[in-house]
């Protein structure tokens, strides 16, 4: 639930009605009204962080508010809301986040933590909360649904059943239910997804969906079980069908997934949008300071054809009844004062930004006073010690020369996202498959980094890795350490840098680190700031891609164990379709 806020109603209208002088009035503004699409010139009243009045056709106010702010002719529009993101995909800590994309316009973001949740448990969670609370970005979190993912196809560091579930829902500013990615369990009535679907729907609590290519009585029956969004639509077709069951549809740009341009066609089918909200899912801190953040969003959707108030609409108030929020997203009497001033309405770094009707930021410079509290130290999550060697990382044969039927892994696309398999005939020498005449085959592991003795070899065609080999502890959403390489002499010196950095990204090649980035919070997050992030993300880059095709991107291998798509992915317990949520032999028998 919300955080209660302290309102005085009393003062309030005191205030509306001129008996108390206001603590501030923003003069010279053209506001944009998302309620009625209308724009007009207006003077906009704020006490205690709430909008008590607004003045226009030259109105006058008779007693003079405490401090006045010049819009020198801007647009008004409210603080964008960012209806599902992943604050661990940024890889800064929330109080960072904050300093970065509040200046950006957006005031309010949804987050589910389920990433550092299937590290760190609820410890986790507990800290995305607490380190939210040093900043001004308004930080509400869900309660993660799949930790793991699919508990039996994988080992995380962590489980939630739906007794933790329901603690976290009774926790101040948990709003609902995270992504509910099991859909295969909800449409097939798993006990454990319908008993966690149950904490929140008998607290009449938000379910938040995740349904890929999810269609027809399938997605009638995840419908049915009371979800009520989604973010993972990537065609016209999915955005109709969804919208005309009554879910509301995340329009999701993230830095791993873009099918924006697709889902404006099938926008401009549909005569109305009040269903239709904004996202961003995963997001890096190097695109932040490139391009932006809900902003950047709301600018394509303009230049894709969106109506500017539209769009803005989508990321403001269909963004805050989606979640039910009576007093966000919008400019208007009652309402929470988190507003920002735009020179015009094309999603570009806004000139002033106020949260809680408190000047934030100007011409894209964070101004907030935050809380300089040192940061709870997190215990290196990598725990490794078990692999004692590189035997670990060779897929080994029953046979001891030969060869042997190999279902080797197959992307279908260029960002490595969805994969088939083939089965394929590889030689085996000396008891392991060998790949080293095949230029277009890697070695993939998932190795399990919490302590459990699970590993799982497979090999891919087409990656494009070259020489040497790439790991990280960025795997959604086990996080289990991914391996991708040619030798397993560099497999473990990947290995060994990761665990000595407590998780993150490394590259080698010749049994030599030849760059990596640290994220020893949780083996997730930099503990610095978005420029310094996203500057190591950019070193960690030019090392990938000395030994990767330009193709290639730098995340690939950090989707190859997501249970959660329908294609083929590797977890630490084995080689998975994960349409049929069923594993896959490696090696054919």
């Amino acid at each position: 639930m919300r955080k209660k806020e302290n309102k005085d109603i009393k003062k309030l209208i005191d205030s509306a009605m001129e008996r108390e002088r206001c603590d501030l009035t923003i003069k010279n503004v053209k506001l944009v009204n998302v309620f009625t699409g209308l724009i007009y010139d207006a003077e906009i009243d704020i006490t205690d962080g709430y909008i008590v009045y607004i003045r226009k056709n030259g109105e006058k106010n008779k007693l003079a508010a405490k401090e006045v702010y010049d819009g020198n002719g801007g647009y008004l529009i409210p603080g964008f809301i960012d209806t599902h993101m992943h604050v661990e995909s940024t890889m800064m800590i929330p109080e960072n986040l904050s300093r970065a994309i509040v200046p950006l316009g957006t005031t309010t973001v949804c987050t589910d933590p389920h990433e550092i949740g299937n590290v760190c448990g609820m410890d986790g969670v507990k800290f995305m909360l607490d380190n939210a609370e040093k900043s001004s970005l308004r930080q509400y979190v869900l309660a993660p649904s799949c930790v793991p993912a699919v508990p039996y196809l994988e080992c995380a560091g962590a489980e939630f059943n739906a007794e933790e579930t329901g603690k976290l829902l009774d926790t101040d500013n948990v709003i609902g239910v995270a992504e509910l990615m099991d859909f295969v369990g909800v449409y097939n009535n798993a006990e454990k997804i319908h008993s966690i679907i149950a904490e929140g729907a008998k607290r009449d609590m938000f379910l938040q969906g995740h349904a890929p290519f999810v269609s027809g009585r399938k997605l009638a029956a995840y419908r049915i079980s009371g979800i009520e969004s989604d973010h993972e639509s990537e065609t016209a077709e999915e955005i109709e069908e969804k919208l005309s069951l009554g879910m509301h549809i995340d329009i999701r740009s993230s830095s791993l997934v873009n099918h924006l341009s697709m889902l404006v066609e099938g926008l401009k089918k549909i005569p109305y949008h009040d269903f239709v909200s904004i996202c961003t899912d995963d997001v890096h801190a190097g695109d932040l300071l490139e391009k932006g953040h809900i902003n950047f969003i709301v600018k394509r959707l303009i230049e894709e054809g969106i109506e500017p108030v539209d769009a803005i609409r989508m990321a403001t108030l269909n963004a805050a009844r989606e979640y039910g929020f009576k007093d966000l997203g919008a400019i208007a009497p009652g309402y929470i004062a988190d507003i920002q001033i735009v020179e015009k309405l094309d999603g570009n770094t806004p000139k002033a930004v106020f949260v809680n009707g408190k000047l934030m930021a100007e011409n894209g410079i964070y101004k907030g006073s935050d809380k300089n509290e040192e940061n709870e130290s997190f215990e290196n999550t990598v725990n490794v010690g078990w692999v004692d060697g590189k035997e670990c990382f060779e897929l080994k044969s029953d046979k001891n020369d030969g060869f042997e039927n190999v279902n080797v892994i197959i992307p279908l696309d260029a960002g490595n996202v969805m994969r088939k398999v083939e089965v394929q005939k590889l030689p085996v020498i000396n008891g392991k498959v060998d790949i080293s005449e095949r230029e277009d085959l890697v070695f993939v592991c998932a190795l399990n980094r919490y302590g459990k003795k699970n590993a799982t070899v497979g090999v891919m065609q087409n990656f494009g890795l070259y020489k040497g080999g790439i790991a990280t502890t960025v795997s959604h959403d086990s996080h289990n350490m991914v391996l991708i390489y040619k030798n397993p002499d560099d497999a473990y010196c990947l290995m060994k840098e990761l665990e000595k950095n407590g998780g993150g990204f490394a590259a080698a090649e010749n049994g030599k680190i030849t760059g990596s980035l640290k994220l020893p919070v949780a083996g997730l997050m930099s503990d610095k700031g978005c420029k310094e992030t996203a500057d190591e993300q950019s070193r960690y880059k030019e090392a990938f891609y000395k030994l990767c095709d330009e193709r290639t991107s730098m995340m690939s291998c950090s989707m190859m164990s997501l249970t959660a798509l329908p294609g083929v992915v590797i977890t630490d317990c084995g080689l998975v379709d994960g349409l049929k949520q069923e594993f896959i032999p490696v090696i054919l028998k």
